[in-house]
């Protein structure tokens, strides 16, 4: 069926080469066959039929950014082409598949996440470990935290009185993802902050479901339907009792909510649950560009940013647009490129599967950032913070990377800045 629906696609495919243009893969690569146009070929092909392992390893090499169908002049769906294609290949393919799929089974287990935190916090402080080894770059992802104040235990029954409590009196539902939720809680508490700062919030905190997953996305990049879905609907139960708006403070995480209906036929008991449960979720930057009051104060020295697009905001409606209105409300000085954004290379899975090729198309990225010497970098999306923040410590830069809630917070003197420690 997937291979069925991509030839459907690669009929009507112009061949006019624009995505190669725009591909970061293309860019430092320079093999046609990684280009849309050259995917979008090899779906035509025979070669679909049967995937070997040189097929499905070119398909691994992919980013999903989502740059190509911009410039598509026949508009095609071409990441969901490239995800469709990828669902009828074995559960490991492509390179370093198994590391892969570990790393969509620790996403798919929130307490398996935690024990993984838990114990490379631990490892961090071992003397054995190098400070430029690669282990502790990432392990410095994780934020110190502080002990938590001792509370009388509750049974089931009384915190099951807390949630609903907790739902009823918050004008909010709020979606951590598992960056924020897991790594660095900094965002959590600068983006509630903000919505008190918003007036809000005053009442009680933005509701925090404690059973929600992962978003999914990496398991429909991975072309894993199934788990997916899966996914989805253990999301769509954990903010279901309510219908309060979801906001988000991930980009790439606001973007896979808000597509959950494409993972159901129309006739699926789920998919009228997917739609509405996307009608809740409100994207961060555009959320807070137009609740968030001006509050800039003119005898404080402006802050040179350089703010990162996340492909999966920029390449939508207003997604360039809402992010600048944001920062000028909290009056920090943008530092545009010279040319259009540029992904650094994260890409979910793609920086596991070709760590080489992220390392490269990063380095195009961090130039671009860097050429103005900003005072810090920041961004909304958890897969290029988290590509910004080890790819400027291994590069020995000094440049603050922090989320664009903590900057926010931070700018607006509504708490003080936690910062990674590397």
């Amino acid at each position: 069926m997937a291979a069925a629906i991509a030839r459907a696609g690669e009929i009507r495919c112009a061949k006019c080469g624009a995505c190669a243009v725009v591909c970061p893969v293309y860019r430092v690569d320079g093999r046609e066959v990684l280009t849309a146009r050259g995917k979008m070929h090899l779906l035509n092909s025979q070669l679909s039929n049967r995937p070997t392992d040189i097929f499905t390893d070119l398909f691994s090499r992919c980013l999903l950014c989502g740059a190509c169908e911009q410039v598509c002049p026949r508009g095609l769906p071409i990441t969901e082409l490239i995800s469709q294609a990828r669902s009828t290949f074995p559960t490991l393919y492509g390179p370093n598949s198994l590391k892969k799929a570990l790393f969509r089974k620790t996403l798919s287990h929130p307490s398996l996440l935690e024990g993984l935190v838990k114990a490379g916090t631990n490892l961090r402080h071992l003397p054995a470990l190098p400070s430029s080894s690669g282990l502790r770059l990432k392990l410095g992802l994780v934020e110190r935290r502080e002990r938590k104040v001792e509370r009388v235990p509750l049974s089931l029954e009384q915190k099951k009185e807390v949630r609903q409590k907790e739902q009823q009196a918050s004008s909010f539902s709020y979606f951590t993802g598992c960056f924020a939720r897991h790594l660095q809680p900094s965002i959590i508490d600068a983006t509630q902050e903000l919505l008190s700062f918003c007036d809000i919030n005053d009442a009680f905190p933005a509701h925090i479901p404690t059973k929600q997953h992962c978003c999914g996305l990496a398991a429909w990049s991975a072309g894993d339907m199934e788990q997916a879905r899966s996914l989805a609907q253990k999301n769509i139960q954990a903010f279901a009792g309510s219908s309060n708006p979801i906001i988000t403070s991930c980009a790439s995480c606001s973007a896979h909510l808000l597509s959950y209906p494409k993972l159901f036929t129309e006739d699926d008991p789920w998919h009228a649950k997917t739609v509405a449960f996307a009608k809740r979720v409100r994207e961060f930057t555009s959320f807070f560009a137009d609740a968030l009051p001006y509050s800039v104060q003119d005898n404080v020295p402006k802050k040179r940013i350089f703010y990162h697009a996340p492909c999966h905001l920029r390449f939508k409606d207003k997604g360039m647009s809402t992010p600048r209105a944001l920062l000028k409300k909290a009056g920090v000085s943008v530092l545009e490129p010279e040319k259009s954004p540029l992904c650094c290379g994260q890409g979910g899975l793609f920086h596991i599967a070709c760590p080489e090729l992220s390392a490269q198309i990063f380095e195009k990225s961090s130039k671009q950032a860097l050429a103005n010497t900003p005072d810090c970098i920041t961004t909304t999306c958890s897969g290029c913070l988290m590509q910004f923040q080890e790819g400027m410590a291994q590069q020995g830069q000094k440049v603050q990377v922090i989320h664009m809630a903590v900057m926010l917070a931070d700018c607006l003197k509504v708490r003080p800045v936690r910062l990674a420690v590397f």
